[in-house]
């Protein structure tokens, strides 16, 4: 997924989410549902382990452009990506291959 299909994504799907994310535990849900649903909770994840979608510069407007729609939910999948970057990171072998691969859909929340 290019970095303008996913600006559109989070502008049409999340962005209108935004003030019920701040009051409502489910809509904060849904929110990371979207992002779940188009494997974007991984980008920061070894090539083996299903890699990053993005380099490094569009991670970063990836990040700016979930804050500018909701601040709650970007701080919630920030948590997740930071946790994904330091199992890929620190983790032994077996963990990565335990946790990486089903880190991208919400299948394995962490954080």
């Amino acid at each position: 997924m290019t970095l303008d299909a996913i600006t559109d994504l989070i502008r049409r799907e999340i962005k209108p989410l935004a003030v019920e994310m701040d009051a409502s535990v489910e809509a904060l849900r849904q929110g990371l549902g979207v992002l779940a649903k188009n494997g974007l909770l991984a980008l920061r994840r070894p090539e083996e382990f299903g890699g990053p979608t993005l380099d490094e510069a569009d991670f970063r407007r990836f990040q700016e452009e979930v804050a500018r729609a909701s601040g709650a939910l970007a701080f919630l999948q920030t948590q997740h990506q930071s946790a994904v970057s330091l199992i890929s990171k620190h983790a032994t072998k077996d963990k990565q291959q335990e946790l990486l691969p089903f880190t991208h859909d919400g299948t394995n929340l962490i954080g």
